[in-house]
């Protein structure tokens, strides 16, 4: 009797963590159509302000390095 009741007990348990693992993705994918900061305020790289504070208006370059011997020219 007991042998009869391993394969409704182990369809149950597999139907039941089925079930959550969809209820789990479905909540991760309403989660991620909605981006916040996890702050909540406008973040800036400190490296863009100035030293009071305020944004810099410097033109910025952005240098990138190969493996290969020779002139690196900036891109801008």
């Amino acid at each position: 009797m007991l042998s009869g009741l391993f394969p409704l007990a182990y369809a149950a348990v597999a139907t039941c963590l089925l079930l959550q693992a969809f209820r789990m993705m479905r909540l991760s994918s309403s989660a991620a159509k909605t981006p916040t900061d996890r702050t909540g305020l406008k973040t800036v790289h400190p490296e863009l302000l100035d030293k009071n504070g305020e944004m810099t208006n410097e033109e910025l370059w952005a240098v990138r390095f190969s493996h290969k011997e020779g002139v690196v020219f900036p891109e801008g």
